[in-house]
This record gives structure tokens, C-alpha cells and sequence, in this order.
């Protein structure tokens, strides 16, 4: 059987490492869990976010270009 290779975007963050990660406090990470802005993954008791919806967070959103009316 062969390990799965884990990519950055499968990382899962504690409330913690996450915080550290976006230079808030775990409170706000965990706060932004209970409104629904970040996404969680629930492993029995823990609770974990995806690195992919970290970087999502701090992605500035990318405008779509637009064309010149002639």
C-alpha cells in the first residue's frame, strides 16, 4: 500500500496554527467557524480547517479585466 502525498492544500490547521498563520487569535479563528465564514473539518472531537481555505482568506480577489468599448 503506498502513502498518500500530502500537498499544502490538504494540510489541516488547528484553531491555533491557523490563528498564527493569519496573525489573529484562535478566538477569531474559532468565532469565524461558528459564523460559517471559514469552512471546518471535524475529525471526532477535533476540529480543523484546510490550509486551501486559509489561503483563500488572504488571496486578494482577482478582478476580471475589463474590455474597451470601442
Amino acid at each position: 500500500m503506498m502513502a498518500r502525498q500530502v500537498t499544502t492544500e490538504d494540510r489541516l490547521h488547528s484553531a491555533e496554527s491557523a490563528a498564527e498563520l493569519l496573525s489573529v487569535r484562535p478566538s477569531t479563528i474559532r468565532w469565524w467557524w461558528t459564523i460559517g465564514k471559514l469552512p471546518r473539518v471535524k475529525i471526532g472531537r477535533l476540529t480543523r480547517v484546510r490550509e486551501s481555505e486559509l489561503l483563500a482568506l488572504i488571496k486578494p480577489d482577482q478582478p476580471k479585466p475589463v474590455e474597451a468599448k470601442a
